[in-house]
């Protein structure tokens, strides 16, 4: 298990969506969960999927929307699934081969997570269970949306009108301030289960993905993962570079998205032979050799998406880490393409 879970950009964007589309203040509670609200300008990053759930679980008690997992559009495979894990799962010739790979996928979209499938009598259940406990806030918001996304890819092979012989849920009746009942059309939901679960026949697992649907490329052409190593400072790294639009992300926040204290991020990254200034640096360069494809951004905006004042100060940083300047690496890069 990695220092702390991760989960892409588009695991958030699907809940943005939702809640810009009702006028939700979303950069209030994206601030107040300690999120980069210019998230969506790193289309894949990474970010702490513990934070993730405080934003939803507390946007969904100050909306008023308890069911806000439920919502239709959270559960929208385009928006919601990186690219990398949905072209492989999507372009498997069948229900039953697409089930079969995302348990080694998963981790393309959120760490830690664990999936299988399992026979149950004349039934199969496609079941999960979240990498953290029931006790944190969004538990239940989480689940009933990673099992609409779940059913919305059962339904990309069987046909939009799918719809499960039962569902399980591991969140706890106490914790879903909605009515099952409606929420899942007169479905079957059980809660307190040992797991989450979408049930359904064992005879739909042969079925084909409509060719009129299959848009979406083939694995061969899905972009790597870039999933972090299981360090600390990895995982640390990993989430950094949205919180750069916004200025120099202090060692506080970073503490906040680790869930440690600042004196135990610091000793932990001391002894994985880093430190939290060094760390910074490997971000804003990696964030800088990207910008600079940009040819849209001018060298000045770029420096100031790393957090550098002047031109000056980016120049300098830029040369430490790459021996060249900034205008002469887009040259050279522009130049090989």
């Amino acid at each position: 298990m990695r220092a702390f879970p991760l989960t892409k950009a588009p695991t958030l964007a699907g809940y943005v969506s939702v809640l810009r589309q009702i006028g939700a203040p979303v950069d209030a509670g994206l601030r107040r969960a300690r999120l980069p609200t210019l998230f969506e300008e790193f289309p894949d990053s990474w970010m702490s999927y513990e934070r993730l759930r405080i934003f939803t679980a507390d946007m969904a008690r100050r909306e008023g929307i308890p069911d806000l997992g439920l919502i239709p559009q959270a559960a929208d495979m385009q928006q919601s699934l990186s690219r990398s894990f949905r072209e492989p799962v999507l372009s498997a010739p069948t229900l039953f081969r697409a089930l079969q790979r995302i348990p080694s996928l998963t981790s393309r979209q959120t760490t830690d997570i664990r999936f299988w499938v399992e026979p149950a009598g004349d039934q199969v259940r496609v079941c999960l269970a979240l990498p953290l406990p029931l006790d944190v806030p969004g538990y239940s918001i989480g689940e009933t949306r990673t099992l609409g996304l779940i059913a919305n890819i059962i339904g990309a092979f069987v046909g939009s009108s799918f719809a499960p012989t039962r569902v399980l849920l591991a969140s706890r009746a106490g914790d879903l301030h909605f009515d099952l009942d409606a929420a899942y059309g007169g479905v079957p939901v059980h809660t307190d289960q040992p797991y989450g679960a979408i049930e359904f026949p064992r005879t739909l697992l042969s079925s084909a993905r409509p060719a009129a649907r299959d848009h979406l490329g083939h694995p061969g052409s899905t972009p790597p993962a870039n999933l972090p190593a299981e360090t600390l400072a990895c995982a640390l790294e990993a989430c950094l570079a949205p919180y750069l639009l916004e200025g120099y992300p202090s060692v506080d926040l970073a503490a906040e998205i680790t869930g440690l204290s600042v004196r135990t991020l610091q000793r932990r990254l001391r002894e994985e032979g880093e430190s939290y200034m060094g760390l910074i640096d490997k971000v804003r360069c990696k964030a800088a050799l990207s910008s600079l494809r940009d040819e849209s951004l001018s060298l000045r905006e770029t420096g100031q998406r790393l957090g550098y004042s002047d031109q000056a100060a980016f120049t300098r940083a830029f040369q430490r880490w790459t021996g060249t300047t900034p205008g002469e690496y887009r040259a050279r890069t522009h130049t090989s393409e």
